[in-house]
């Protein structure tokens, strides 16, 4: 039987996913040991019904009203958070529930599917995601050719989570169809992160800093910013020639840089 959507609503970014292929790549199986699934924007129950299907508790975060009474005989009303996922009380919800172990899985509204993500890669609770984002976003997350393809999103992402491409989806995969091919990931954090979580918000603002011009030479942009001095010596350090760009770094060099850069004299 097929899903009888309603309008998308375009400034919630809508679009809904009506493969089924795409539909169960994402929701199975269940990652081990998940103690609680989290859907983020679940529309009129697409996904829901799946994941409701395991044994642990599910909850939804969703703006849109129109799509509670659908959710509701699914999840029941009192996991149904109406709001903003960007603005979601973690920390609250956390309190509360104690879980340790959260999947978090979401068809993504586009424009926001970046700073959610960022978001929730700083909760440590939330060890497995499985997310829809547009295709150009995902390969800056998981690049399928990894040669001159290293920026900040991937090297941020993966200093938390181990990273697999889940199924690519085409714009005939949604209601309406987008104009863009879409691509879901998987995220696995790692039992160690690459990063400790309380420095990652000094991780982000080095790796703004060393791609914000991908294409130039890494030496340069780290002069202006860091001194002559201790530049070229953190470069020296890492075996990395000035003239390199930053695109063509690898993340064991780039974090490896990170390192130096935290523990020299300013």
């Amino acid at each position: 039987m097929g899903h009888r959507f309603p309008m998308a609503n375009k400034s919630f970014g809508q679009h809904f996913l009506s493969s089924p292929t795409v539909i169960n790549k994402i929701t199975s199986p269940l990652p081990e040991g998940v103690d609680a699934i989290v859907e983020i924007g679940p529309g009129p129950a697409v996904l829901t019904p799946h994941l409701a299907k395991y044994n642990v508790p599910l909850f939804v975060i969703e703006m849109d009203e129109r799509f509670v009474e659908l959710l509701a005989p699914v999840v029941g009303t009192d996991h149904i958070f109406r709001q903003d996922a960007l603005e979601f009380n973690w920390k609250d919800f956390l309190v509360k529930h104690a879980f340790k172990s959260i999947w978090l899985v979401s068809n993504l509204p586009y424009n926001v599917s970046v700073p959610l993500t960022l978001s929730f890669l700083r909760i440590p609770q939330i060890t497995h995601m499985t997310l829809m984002y547009q295709k150009e976003v995902a390969q800056k997350i998981l690049p399928n050719d990894p040669r001159n393809a290293m920026g900040s999103l991937h090297a941020l992402c993966l200093s938390q989570f181990h990273l697999s491409h889940v199924v690519y989806a085409p714009p005939g995969a949604f209601v309406p169809p987008p104009k863009v091919d879409s691509q879901v990931l998987n995220f696995k954090r790692k039992a160690a992160p690459d990063i400790p979580l309380n420095l990652v918000d000094q991780y982000e603002s080095y790796l703004r800093l060393i791609f914000s011009q991908r294409r130039k030479q890494l030496g340069g942009i780290l002069k202006k910013d860091w001194g002559n001095e201790k530049a070229l010596n953190c470069l020296e350090a890492c075996g990395l020639d000035p003239q390199v760009r930053a695109e063509a770094l690898s993340y064991q060099d780039v974090l490896k840089l990170f390192d130096l850069f935290s523990k020299s004299p300013a």
